[in-house]
């Protein structure tokens, strides 16, 4: 099959993190706008997201391929499969090994390719810095999901617009899109009584957190401050939203620091199923060690909540410090708790910032804004080429 409107979108794994969620986003753009589109997934799956890309108009190629049958096999995989499907554009979401499906594609002829990174490049050091500046010369366009992550890599930034595209400047920040119509609706159309009874926190002060349960985000650190915070305010709990590696690790420390009652471990959860916890929950703490965008703050922010998040990468570029938020040092738990403990122990101020957060992600991070900026891109690319 070829045509100007048929896209292979490529990712190594399709689980439940930010960057599948954008791929899904990414999926509804572009069907959205009249194109044909397959995401190809190299190894692991979730059906979750297996079936919300069904969902949304996308074909599904699963390869099913193994980490360990090395990257000579996965390249060979990709080649075959691009010289089959002969897409018109091949968008890489490039998680490593991001390198290959780029060289894959230009070894099958494929013209017009386009690159998404969604993680900023100070964690991961030279190696990775030179395959993703190669994997960039020989893109059409690369697109970072943050100024922070944008500039991590190629030591400058520029916000995608139409009339400031330079004839050489081929790299970009598309800031990730955030669905603040449907957010809002599932808010306030949550039973928030109900949901709390079913969690036995009829009477308690909620802090929030959501996201994988990995070392880069910071639930260790939010454990410690939960140790201040109950002493503090004995009737608050916190809710883990998200499953990873890291779980059983988690749980073990909670209970050796003796605040395991005051924990709800709700493991992962659906999209919609993420917004309605946001409507019970008073604050949302975001503690990630590094963080390319922070689609939890952002969307915890559309929900009208204040977030407290660490002054890291993207960010510092959604959190407004001290408007939407607070901004805090990384690893600092005793900050985060006495920020969490001054916001659930002020409801008004906690209500005004939320209000500001959710103005402020319809003005910079809506998917209105993903759309508009993708489409264009796409089609000022594609012409170009």
């Amino acid at each position: 099959m070829s045509g100007a409107g048929v896209v292979c979108i490529t990712i190594p794994v399709l689980c439940t993190g930010g960057t599948e969620i954008q791929t899904l986003n990414l999926v509804r753009v572009l069907v959205g706008a009249g194109y044909d589109v397959t995401v190809c997934c190299f190894y692991e799956s979730d059906i979750r997201m297996i079936t919300a890309i069904e969902q949304a108009g996308a074909r599904l190629e699963l390869l099913e391929e193994k980490w360990s049958n090395g990257l000579w096999q996965l390249f060979k995989r990709l080649l075959k499969f691009f010289r089959q499907k002969q897409p018109c554009i091949v968008h890489v979401q490039y998680m490593a090994p991001g390198l290959i499906p780029v060289l894959a594609a230009r070894a099958a002829g494929i013209t017009t390719i386009f690159t998404t990174v969604h993680q900023p490049g100070r964690p991961y050091g030279l190696k990775a810095l030179i395959f993703l500046r190669t994997a960039a010369r020989l893109c059409t366009a690369f697109f970072c999901n943050s100024r922070a992550v944008e500039e991590s890599w190629f030591g400058s930034s520029q916000v995608f617009d139409l009339e400031r595209v330079g004839e050489k400047r081929k790299h970009f920040t598309i800031y990730n899109g955030v669905d603040v119509d449907r957010i809002e609706r599932t808010v306030k159309n949550a039973d928030k009584t109900s949901l709390k009874e079913s969690l036995n926190i009829k009477d308690k002060k909620v802090v929030g957190v959501v996201g994988r349960l990995r070392k880069e985000k910071g639930h260790l650190i939010l454990l410690e401050s939960m140790k201040i915070i109950i002493k503090e305010l004995p009737d608050t709990v916190l809710l883990v939203v998200g499953d990873g590696p890291d779980r059983g690790y988690l749980e073990s420390m909670a209970n050796g620091m003796g605040i395991d009652g005051c924990i709800k471990w709700l493991g992962q959860r659906d999209p919609d199923e993420v917004v309605e916890l946001y409507s019970i929950m008073g604050v949302v703490a975001v503690p990630s060690l590094f963080e390319g965008f922070g689609l939890t703050a952002a969307e915890a922010m559309a929900a009208g909540l204040p977030v407290v998040g660490t002054r890291v990468d993207g960010l510092s570029e959604i959190i407004e410090h001290e408007v939407t938020g607070y901004l805090i040092p990384v690893g600092e738990s005793h900050e985060l708790a006495r920020t969490v403990i001054q916001l659930l122990s002020n409801p008004k101020k906690s209500k005004e910032m939320g209000e500001k957060g959710r103005k402020r992600v319809q003005e910079l991070f809506s998917m209105q804004h993903f759309t508009h900026s993708t489409i264009s891109a796409y089609q000022y690319f594609s012409v170009k080429k």
